[in-house]
Order: structure tokens, then sequence, then C-alpha cells
């Protein structure tokens, strides 16, 4: 296969063993952090950037899985890398990760808690959302998503492209999974207008929109245009961007306090606290902007986990996206310029459904 392993663990009466292989021509260093019947981690590294992976094969036999889920939380407390896991865990998260058979929400909540504590998130999945079948006398009567990739935050967001593709079943009652590290080229269109709920924390918003907000002729559509277009030039001319102004501040405080170390200065010191309010203030704008987008509504507001909002946002996104359509014929696709004619097909058609005509107008 021009393949060359890494480490084998040999399959173990009902414990069945893990392979991982390196393709004999790629240019990345492996070394094997740790291993044990159920798993294999290693480093992964290129240059001076690495990576943390390790392989999951969990037990069939439950009352195994929590050492094994206490296991990895140890190397995710050791590991000082981006981390991803993936492989069989033998487990479903959530009662939609099954269809038929009985979920056991006890060894869920198991699983749920391991990958709470270890910041673990899934990644984005396309082409399947079943990874295990049993069929009887041909019949499928259980599936179930026993198969995954999860990563840490920070993996996420070193890699804000990466997905997992569910390919075919073959010669298993598994199917494969395959990770790409990008996504499909997309065409950006012109975006659409979005209210930040951070302007509302700069003083002047609230009289732009007091002075703008005057319905003509109870013309609502016409008064919200209005504060549209006075908001897009507020947050280039005023407002502007919040990352930039981080930057700016964060460099100001830096002079401010190098000058300071030279020079005693009063005058300095009251510019530094104005400057440590401005950043407090830039860090609460951006928090709320991270909130927003994240669109994770059960996430207590006020903790200052931006990085956890930014790789929500990516993963929405990510689910967003159409990576893959399955055609009339019953083929996959993924070329773009297909996508893209099959989804102008569908909102003709959806246009067309949904228009009321003169003689039958929807309530």
């Amino acid at each position: 296969m021009g393949c060359t392993p890494i480490h084998i663990i040999e399959a173990n009466g009902h414990s069945r063993g893990i392979w991982l292989l390196q393709h004999s021509a790629s240019n990345i260093n492996t070394t094997v952090l740790d291993s044990n019947q159920f798993s294999i981690s290693i480093n992964i590294s290129r240059g001076n950037i690495s990576t943390a992976c390790t392989c999951i094969y969990a037990s069939p036999n439950h009352t195994h899985r929590p050492n094994l889920w206490n296991y990895l939380m140890n190397i995710g407390q050791t590991n000082d890398v981006p981390w991803m896991l993936r492989g069989d865990f033998n487990e479903t998260l959530l009662p939609t990760n099954q269809r038929g058979g009985i979920f056991h929400n006890s060894r869920a909540t198991l699983f749920s808690n391991f990958m709470i504590n270890s910041n673990l998130l899934d990644h984005t999945t396309t082409g399947g959302h079943f990874t295990w079948h049993r069929n009887n006398n041909g019949i499928r009567i259980l599936s179930k998503k026993l198969d995954r990739s999860i990563a840490s935050i920070d993996w996420r967001v070193s890699f804000p492209k990466a997905f997992v593709e569910v390919l075919c079943k073959l010669h298993s009652d598994h199917n494969t999974l395959l990770l790409r590290f990008g996504g499909l080229p997309l065409a950006r269109g012109p975006r659409p207008f979005n209210f930040e709920a951070a302007w509302i924390d700069h003083n002047e918003y609230a009289d732009l929109v007091k002075s703008n907000w005057i319905p003509q002729n109870n013309n609502i559509t016409a008064a919200l245009a209005k504060v549209q277009e006075k908001s897009i030039t507020f947050n280039h001319e005023v407002f502007g961007n919040i990352f930039k102004r981080k930057k700016l501040v964060e460099n100001r405080l830096k002079g401010v306090q190098n000058y300071q170390e030279r020079v005693d200065s009063s005058r300095h010191t009251l510019l530094e606290k104005e400057l440590q309010q401005e950043y407090n203030d830039i860090l609460f704008q951006e928090e709320v902007l991270w909130y927003q987008k994240s669109r994770e509504q059960w996430v207590k507001f006020g903790d200052k986990n931006t990085s956890f909002f930014h790789a929500q946002t990516i993963i929405r996104r990510k689910k967003n996206r159409i990576h893959r359509l399955k055609l009339p014929n019953g083929i996959w696709t993924s070329d773009r310029s297909i996508l893209q004619e099959e989804a102008q097909k569908y909102f003709k058609n959806f246009f067309l459904w949904s228009a009321p005509s003169h003689q039958h107008r929807l309530p």
C-alpha cells in the first residue's frame, strides 16, 4: 500500500486492534507519545509546527469506556499543542446519533463530560450522519454515530477549514472517515447588512438611532432603511474595526509604559488609566461581537472566552456550507459548477411553488 507502520496494537479477543500507518512519501515527522489497548497518541510535526493526534478504538464493553475517558483527559491536561482525536469511540453523544435501539443517557453523559472537561469540539461532518450499521437478513435494524473526529479549541482555530467526510461503507459495518483540511472554493457575493450588538456599547449610537428613527406616514420600512444607512456610515467612520482599535490601544499602552520606566509623569499615569479603560471597553465589544456571531445562547454572558466564541463561529459557518450534493441519479458530486446549478434550480422551483396567485392567496 506504500505505507510504513507508525505503531500497531494487535487485536486481543473482543478488543480490536489499531494499525496506525504513514504514507511513505509524506514529509511529516511522527513520534509516539503514549499508547494503551484502546488508543495511540502521536505527535505530528513539520518544521517548527506540531500537533497531537490520538487514534481511538474504544472497547465494545461499556464498563471499560469510563477508564478510557479518564485516561484521555489526563493526556489532554499534559498536552501543550493543538490536539485532535478520531476513531471509533463506540458511544453515542445524543439521541439523534442513533436510529433504533435504546439510547443510554448515563453513558452519553460520561462521554459528554469527558468532551466538556477536555475542551473538545466535534468536527463539522458531511456525507452522512451515521457511521455504523447493523443488518438483519438484509434489513437495517440499527444505525449509530460511533465514529467521530473531535479536537481542542486551539486545533479548530489553527485549522478553521477542516471538516470530516463520511465515505461509503464497503467491506465493514463502519463507514470510513476522511479528514479534509480545505473547504471547497466558494464565490463570495455582497454581504448582507447585519446589526452589530457591539454598537450599543458606543455612546454615540443611541443618539444616531433616535435621530433617524422618524417614520414618515407610518412607513416603518423607510425608517429601518434610514437607520441601516446611517449605521453603515457609523460603522465605517466612527466605530471602526474592533481589532485594529485593539491593536492601536495596545501599542499606545506599551509606549506609555515604556516611557514611565524612564520618566515619572503624572500626565502619563492618567493617560495609562484612560487607555486601560478604553482597552477594557474594546475587550467587551470584542466579546459581544463573537458572542453574537457564535449564537451559543447557553454560554453564560460575561465569560471572557473569545476563543471559544470564535471557534463556535467557525463551526457554524462550516455547517452552513454545502460540500457535496446527491443528484437525482443517486451520484454524489462536489463539482462547484454543478452545486451552483442545482442550487439555482432549487431556489427557482421554491419561489415558483411559494408564490401565491390571484385566485388562491395565502393567509
